[in-house]
């Protein structure tokens, strides 16, 4: 496994639920390209006893600790003091350098300086600080028993720029030679599977007395492998060859690696072709317009498109005849396919996506159970007749994950459509794709 680190969130607004936890995924993947892993993540409340005991046990056969949060200047606050015990220290010292830090950010406030905010200068005796150019709140720099501890304050915009431009300079120094670039790690995406078939795909790759290492993680119809090697097999190519068997593995469904999001891979199918997409949306209420126009660039590939809850709208705004909503309902393949051409044609693009459904968590019948979601496609085709098809899909998930694993599976069937492989099966499908 190599060099092993742990990061400690602390707060009660995190182990409360009123806040998510923002920082730990980002830090674990900067330690990553150190070469150092992430092996534990612990939450605790703002107790000083607490968060002195997380810090001993974390640092245990540890190389790396990094905390966040408690740093502020109020009495919930213990960071400064639990670190202090952790470490045998019996006071707080104030960092002269600190202190002028503070004094010289307020200075150029209209507002004095509140005299709570000095607590921010003090740290433990044994410590030392970590300047923040973003906010008032310093880190600190320890170590207990040979591993390194640094303390970061919560806030994403000041702990973000210290970890770059200090925790992970400090970090690489103190690496014996050896251990440098020890871990190499890659990660591969898809979405139409499950995650149960996803893994039956890639059969004894998911062993885990491997190296390199092959772990799923699922979310709203994305499943992720994620493929890390180390020590002699950290640069051997041995990761880059179990990519490649993962690709063919969840062929047709990868859509990208790292950073690539599933919005951008579908832009870069329809750019590629010179072409654009148009969105009618019902059930989704703009969601997958948002999801799409995330991208940089989607004003090339991204004309816009419709949210048509009401029947009316579908008619005056897409055309969809009164006849199709009175005889098969808003919730129907023919709504769907006719929403879908009435946006292409509208816009004067060459593709239309639809979407149509019960979210909950009223409205569902034994026909049409909540849940259910009609997603059509269209191709207003070259010079040729249009061809439109939909397919019915039954999300189990509450309304909000029925509406985003909507807008992941409308998103990545657009993208197989594009690209030619329109009836490979999809997650959550009823009845398998339509015939062409």
């Amino acid at each position: 496994m190599g060099v092993t680190a742990a990061i400690l969130s602390i707060g009660d607004e995190l182990t409360l639920g009123q806040v998510g936890e923002r920082n730990a995924q980002w830090i674990a993947q900067e330690l990553l390209s150190l070469g150092v892993t992430v092996v534990e993540h612990r939450t605790v409340a703002d107790d000083r006893a607490a968060i002195a005991r997380a810090f001993r046990e974390l640092a245990c056969g540890r190389f790396v600790v990094v905390s966040t949060g408690g740093l502020g200047p109020t009495d919930d606050d213990l960071t400064r003091e639990s670190l202090a015990d952790a470490l045998g220290d019996t006071a707080l010292v104030e960092d002269p350098e600190a202190r002028c830090a503070i004094e010289a950010r307020f200075a150029k406030r209209v507002h004095p300086m509140p005299a709570i905010n000095l607590r921010q200068a003090l740290r433990p005796r044994t410590a030392r600080t970590l300047l923040n150019a973003h906010g008032t709140a310093p880190g600190l720099a320890a170590t207990l028993g040979g591993t390194l501890i640094y303390c970061l304050p919560g806030p994403p915009s000041e702990m973000s720029p210290m970890v770059s431009k200090q925790v992970l300079a400090d970090i690489t120094a103190r690496l014996p030679q050896a251990l440098r670039g020890g871990v190499c790690s890659r990660t591969i995406h898809s979405c139409g599977l499950s995650e149960a078939l996803a893994a039956q795909r890639l059969g004894g790759l998911m062993d885990r007395g491997c190296n390199p290492l092959v772990g799923t993680t699922a979310q709203s119809a994305v499943v992720s492998a994620r493929v890390r090697g180390w020590d002699e097999h950290a640069h051997d190519g041995s990761v880059e060859r179990v990519i490649t068997e993962i690709q063919r593995a969840w062929h047709p469904y990868v859509f990208g690696e790292g950073s690539t999001t599933l919005s951008q891979s579908l832009g870069d199918a329809l750019v590629g072709r010179g072409e654009r997409i148009a969105l009618a949306e019902s059930c989704t209420g703009g969601g997958v317009g948002e999801f799409l126009t995330s991208s940089p660039g989607a004003s090339k590939w991204c004309v816009g498109g419709w949210i048509v809850y009401s029947n009316w709208l579908k008619e005056s705004a897409l055309g969809v005849s009164e006849e199709l909503l009175v005889r098969d309902g808003a919730v129907s393949e023919s709504v769907a396919c006719a929403m879908a051409l009435g946006a292409a044609d509208r816009a004067g693009v060459r593709y239309g996506l639809s979407t149509t459904g019960i979210a909950g968590p009223d409205g569902g019948s034994p026909e049409k159970p909540v849940g259910t979601v009609w997603i059509g496609i269209a191709d207003m085709g070259s010079g040729r007749d249009p061809a439109v098809r939909a397919r019915r899909f039954h999300f189990p998930q509450d309304r909000a994950g029925i509406r985003v694993a909507t807008q992941r599976i409308a998103v990545q069937w657009a993208r197989l459509f594009v690209g030619g492989i329109a009836d490979v099966p999809l997650l959550w499908e009823v009845g398998g794709p339509p015939k062409a």
